[in-house]
């Protein structure tokens, strides 16, 4: 019940009449994205009955397993919705589009047919550190306790789709809503497979894949009210003011770029331009490589502590730039390869989908198969109104709010308002301040004053004198009342100058960082590239080695090693010197703790003497700098 009526409020408000006149199909065909796929790219939008009637559903079945209710082939949409219906709110339901992966002979001959798209991929373990490295390693090795989508899926998908006539069908399912003074008109688009770690190297793989592309539409000002009222479809009225693309690490105002951003591309003034992630279909703004570090939820607290802890052994890793730490991915949305949409030889089939529309209210299960990950990245998504756990998704029900637009007007004619209404508030506000400031004033001088009374006994007719701590009192509240006045003051001049500027904030300012393609701008030069696939291997050969030889030089010898190559490492990014200080500074560190353990007097003395040369230096300094 909670979802439904969170649900139909953004459908409740008084800019549902925004729609009036207005024909639905013809506004989400103005707006309708261009998908710019990477070369090498294999699975692409599909139709919804296309991939259920080859699919098999899976359910529960009384042991707690799961067991096949419907065959492949022998499932439509009408079926797997009344299948739906007829399960429990609860009962877990999967789609499976491909009886399972290809034999060893026919993933060899998928993998060798030289028709097969292929990206020529670039080194993404050159962009981080040896850590980085180490993590990466551990990452892919988790997959092999954890549940994972079985190797030969992907293949055995892209057979399936390949020879289906979905290849050559591009649908999306177009949701319109109203909230807030915004028309909503998300773009959802559903492949068969995710299959980015497979094809591209990338995170996870998971059977069906949901993405959307959300377009914010608000009432134009006057003067293009005025040159496109008349248009037939009276979308004239409307203009896109905000973009937001699903995104792997973005949440909230980071999804979402103004119509203006100069990194958003368009064709045909009303076509925002997609650069579509191999095998992961996320979206990005602009063409590039971009490098992502994966944080598993799980173990974000041991993240933090690595990382605190290579700040303290690497101090280089603290410079401008360096990547953060984290299990390193790139995500290759080039656009170099197949588009989709206006403009380019492959248009959409738009189809318009509302909440209470078969299988989009309906189906609640998973649309591929579950592989039970703890982690989720290789479990199969639910359908775009709803997350895994059945609940409705914030993106389909609140897209304001997914996107960080609450705070945001629609329209410059509604900031403009509101800056009126505020403005006025400030100021009956100030004038009340004034008022209470002056009484309050009078007040606190009228008890100072009986709080001065040098007599000791009031007596008949004298006024009795006020205690000091309630004179404290009302002179704290007369200083808070003070400084409420100058922040009212403050935020009243403010807001007159942004209204006399207009629009004060460039098309970034709502961003805490600018998401740019930021791998190809620092190739690694190729000794770099073959030392960061090769350096953990060496390390760890170095290590086992040192101690396999002695056990108690050993340890010696493998920190011997260890330094070795981090100064190799060091010496390749340009940072030997840092390095070398940082060293210097940590074997000093190592000698004065070795110096109060087993001799404290000289221990002691080594850090007064070093205390004396530290401060002298510093007054020193400060001498200087005053002459």
């Amino acid at each position: 019940m909670e979802d439904s009526t969170r649900e139909a409020r953004s459908l409740a408000q008084p800019s549902a009449g925004m729609l009036d006149g207005i024909d639905p199909l013809a506004l989400v065909r103005r707006y309708e994205p261009v998908l710019r796929f990477t070369n090498g790219e294999l699975f692409f939008p599909m139709s919804v009955e296309s991939y259920v009637e080859h699919a098999a559903l899976w359910g529960e079945d009384p042991t707690g397993g799961l067991r096949r209710l419907v065959d492949h082939g022998e499932l439509t949409v009408d079926r797997l919705c009344a299948e739906a219906r007829s399960a429990p709110r609860d009962f877990r339901l999967e789609l499976r589009y491909v009886p399972g992966p290809l034999n060893r002979r026919q993933l060899l001959q998928w993998r060798r047919d030289p028709n097969r798209p292929r990206i020529r991929a670039v080194t993404r373990l050159a962009a981080v550190g040896l850590l980085g490295r180490l993590l990466d390693v551990l990452f892919r090795l988790s997959l092999m306790i954890r549940g994972r989508v079985p190797g030969g899926l992907v293949a055995a998908a892209h057979v399936a789709y390949s020879r289906s006539d979905a290849a050559s069908n591009f649908p999306y399912y177009a949701h319109v809503s109203t909230d807030g003074g915004y028309v909503v008109i998300q773009y959802w688009f559903f492949y068969a497979m995710n299959n980015w770690r497979t094809s591209f190297a990338g995170v996870n793989d998971h059977e069906a894949d949901w993405e959307h592309v959300t377009v914010y539409v608000a009432k134009a000002d006057a003067a293009i009210r005025s040159s496109n009222g008349t248009a037939p479809d009276g979308a004239g009225r409307l203009r896109a003011v905000w973009v937001a693309f699903s995104s792997h690490d973005d949440a909230g105002a980071e999804l979402r770029r103004r119509s203006d951003d100069p990194d958003l591309s368009w064709v045909d003034e009303t076509h925002p331009v997609v650069y579509v992630g191999a095998g992961s279909h996320s979206g990005a703004h602009s063409p590039g490589d971009y490098l992502v570090r994966v944080e598993p939820p799980a173990l974000g607290g041991w993240f933090h502590l690595l990382s605190r802890a290579r700040e303290l052994l690497m101090p280089w890793t603290r410079k401008r730039g360096t990547h953060g730490l984290g299990i390193p991915y790139v995500d290759y949305k080039r656009g170099d390869g197949r588009a989709l949409g206006p403009g380019t030889p492959d248009p959409w089939t738009p189809v318009v989908v509302t909440s209470g529309m078969g299988w989009v209210r309906d189906y609640r299960g998973l649309w591929g198969l579950d592989t039970d990950d703890p982690f989720g990245g290789e479990r199969a998504p639910a359908g775009p109104r709803y997350e895994r756990s059945g609940e409705i998704r914030e993106s389909w029900a609140d897209p304001v709010a997914w996107a960080g637009l609450d705070p945001v007007p629609a329209t410059d004619e509604d900031r403009a308002r509101l800056e009126r209404e505020r403005l006025a508030e400030l100021q009956s506000r100030q004038t009340e301040l004034d008022k209470i400031i002056a009484g309050q004033q009078e007040s606190v001088r009228r008890q100072a004053v009986s709080a001065l009374d040098p007599s000791p006994d009031p007596g008949p007719g004298r006024r009795q004198r006020v205690p000091r701590t309630k004179l404290d009192a009302d002179v704290a509240r007369l200083r808070a009342l003070r400084t409420e006045r100058r922040a009212v003051e403050v935020e009243r001049e403010l807001l007159l100058e942004a209204s006399r500027r207009g629009l004060p904030v460039g098309p970034h300012a709502h961003l805490r960082r600018r998401v740019v393609s930021d791998v190809y701008r620092s190739t690694p030069h190729r000794v770099l590239r073959v030392w960061s696939e090769i350096s953990l291997s060496v390390l760890l050969g170095l290590v086992g080695l040192a101690l396999l030889f002695d056990l108690v030089s050993g340890f010696a010898a493998a920190l011997d090693a260890i330094l070795v190559v981090l100064a190799i490492e060091a010496l390749l990014r340009r940072r030997l010197r840092v390095f070398l200080l940082g060293v210097a500074i940590i074997a000093g560190i190592a000698v004065v703790i070795s110096m109060l353990v087993t001799n404290l007097r000289l221990g002691i003395g080594v850090l007064a003497v070093l205390g004396a040369l530290g401060l002298a230096f510093a007054n020193l300094r400060a001498l200087i700098s005053r002459r």
